[in-house]
């Protein structure tokens, strides 16, 4: 009888970004450490634009998303944050001969953890880790597919803020798992480059509400636009 079973290599490889992901939630530990007190909650609405080239057996594909989504955040005293959001996706899909793209219309559901640790009254360190999740269906009439995939991401930057602007540059790195499925067979992809890096320009119209620009390139390139209001 066999009690056990060793990993192989294959998932092992598989499972690696992932394992490597989970020791920097360490650095978000600080906010545990301290009193639960809540700061301020923050509503946002983002706006996004992004490519993306994902890897199939048979190739590499570009992908390209559009979405919105809302997003609720939640920060203590001791600068953690817990947030998730929801969203709307248009999500399209190329093909190696360019001669087909597969159109989807889709949803997503995130959370996450954003750590601040403040250098001075103008400098801090930021270290985020988020969990996503995304489900689409193809939008036409004849069109069976579905589309799903789970996003594991961990970010860093450093913002610099003087009088109304805030300025972040940031690196990050992301994995995502996932398949779409229909009448013919699963195609199972995962991105070609998980790394990512990019500046994030904040301007606060007043202390409790922000305008933000992301831009983006690696991993995922293209922009976000956010609104934001704290209480």
């Amino acid at each position: 009888m066999c009690h056990g079973q060793y990993p192989d290599r294959k998932t092992l490889l598989y499972r690696l970004p992932h394992l490597l992901l989970w020791p920097f939630f360490l650095l978000l530990l600080p906010g545990f450490t301290s009193p639960v007190k809540a700061e301020w909650t923050g509503v946002a609405l983002e706006i996004s634009n992004t490519r993306s080239d994902w890897d199939f057996s048979e190739g590499t594909r570009e992908t390209k998303i559009s979405a919105i989504s809302l997003q609720i955040e939640e920060r203590t005293a001791s600068g953690l944050s817990a947030g998730a959001g929801i969203g709307y996706l248009a999500i399209r899909v190329g093909n190696n001969d360019r001669s087909e793209t597969k159109k989807f219309d889709g949803e997503n559901l995130e959370i996450y953890l954003r750590q601040e640790f403040s250098i001075s009254e103008s400098f801090s360190l930021e270290a985020l880790l988020n969990y996503g999740f995304y489900n689409g269906r193809e939008n036409v009439s004849s069109g069976r597919d579905e589309i799903n995939w789970d996003q594991l991401g961990f970010e860093i930057g450093v913002s610099f803020r003087h009088a109304n602007i805030r300025i972040t540059p940031f690196a990050g790195y992301t994995d995502i798992d996932g398949d779409i499925s229909g009448d013919d067979p699963t195609e199972i992809f995962s991105l070609e480059d998980s790394i990512g890096y990019g500046l994030r320009l904040d301007y606060f119209t007043e202390n409790t509400a922000f305008l933000s620009v992301q831009l983006q390139t690696g991993s995922h390139s293209g922009g976000y636009l956010s609104f934001v209001r704290r209480f």
